[in-house]
Parts: C-alpha cells; structure tokens; sequence
C-alpha cells in the first residue's frame, strides 16, 4: 500500500481542533482529580474512622473499575439526569477515576514525612490544618512527584477513551477522518506524533519539578 502524507497536511486542521479538545478535556480532569484526590487523601489521614472508611471506599471503588465504565456512568447516568455535556461528563468521569489514584500518590507523600515534623509543629502549638498546608504537604510534594507526573501521562492518554461517550477528541477526530478517506496509517501516525509531543512537554514540567523541589531538601 502506498502511503499519502498528505491528507495529514489537509486533515492537519481538524487534527489539531481535536487535539484542543483533548487538552481541555485532560486539563479539567487533570484538576478535579488532584483537588478531589488531595481531600481523599487527607481524609484517609483524618482522625475520624468514618471519614477514613469513606475515602477508602471511594478509592476502592474507582480503581476497581475501568475508566470506560466511568465515562458511561457519568453520561449516560448523571449526565441525562443533571443535564451535562459530553466534554463536561467526560470530565467528570475521567476526573474522579483520576482521583483516586492521585489519593493515594498524595498520601504516601504525606506520609513519606519524618514523623518528627508533626511533633515539631504540635510543639510549636500550630493547628493540624496550618502545619499540614505549610509544613507537611511541601515537604511530601518531593516524593509525590514522580509518580504523580506519570499518573498525568496516563490521564493524558487515557482521554481517547472519552470517544466512546461521543466527545471528537484527537482520537475521535483521526477515527472519522480515517473512515473519509480511507488512510488510517498516515492519519493515526499524526495523532501519535502530537500525543507524542503533549507527553514530551509532560515530561520535562516533570524534570523541572523534581529538580526545583530537590533543591528545597
């Protein structure tokens, strides 16, 4: 089979509108799932055994289950009932899947801190609220990193799942136009180019993270 390369120079447009939906997709999902997971996390830690139980089956739960059946859950459930979008459930769905993961990366970061430093701050009679926002999650972040950053590549490329609730992401948009015209090597190529390159940036906002917070050691 002869390849044409250029049916991506005119399909390049549109490749590059579903790669902005992809991005969006990603950046929403990305920040719900770190606000929602750093209350789960800190709440795993909390001294109240129901909060600790609720937390835990949250992350039960979502890390139990794919992703895919998130995304249906969240469209086909309480999308329909509170009238959302497919961008704005594939957010939901992806984001709070993602929360649970980054739960976790947040509490062992947490928990990574030298136990001397919760009693230094106590001594110093600082609130468990105002030692763990000043103190202890900065001191955690170090160790957080790394995993953290390679929970967001896989959030990245996860988002082409969001397809399947109708959301014409890079993925979707390659798909459709691979079926128009027929060259689906040339077209995915493209689109594994650019995801390419969105998780390169990734890895070096990684690799500029741990350099900064190693340095604060």
């Amino acid at each position: 089979m002869e390849l044409d390369w250029s049916v991506v120079g005119r399909s390049w447009d549109l490749l590059i509108g579903g790669t902005w939906v992809t991005l969006q997709l990603f950046v929403w999902s990305l920040a719900l799932g770190t606000v929602l997971g750093l209350i789960l996390a800190l709440m795993r830690l909390s001294r109240f055994r129901a909060l600790r139980w609720l937390s835990l089956g949250y992350i039960w739960l979502f890390r139990g289950i794919p992703v895919l059946v998130a995304l249906f859950f969240a469209f086909f459930v309480f999308g329909r009932q509170i009238g959302l979008s497919p961008l704005q459930a594939g957010i939901l769905g992806l984001g709070t899947s993602a929360a649970a993961y980054k739960a976790e990366i947040i509490r062992a970061g947490i928990m990574s801190v030298d136990p001397g430093q919760y009693e230094a701050a106590e001594g110093l009679a600082m609130t468990r609220r105002h030692y763990m926002r000043r103190i202890i999650i900065p001191q955690g972040i170090r160790v957080m990193v790394p995993t953290y950053m390679s929970n967001t590549i896989l959030v990245l490329k996860v988002s082409s799942v969001a397809v399947a609730i109708g959301i014409v992401e890079l993925t979707g948009i390659t798909r459709q136009l691979s079926n128009s015209t027929n060259r689906p090597i040339e077209l995915f190529t493209a689109a594994a180019f650019i995801y390419l390159m969105l998780t390169t940036v990734l890895v070096i906002v990684q690799e500029i993270l741990e350099r900064r917070f190693s340095l604060k050691t």
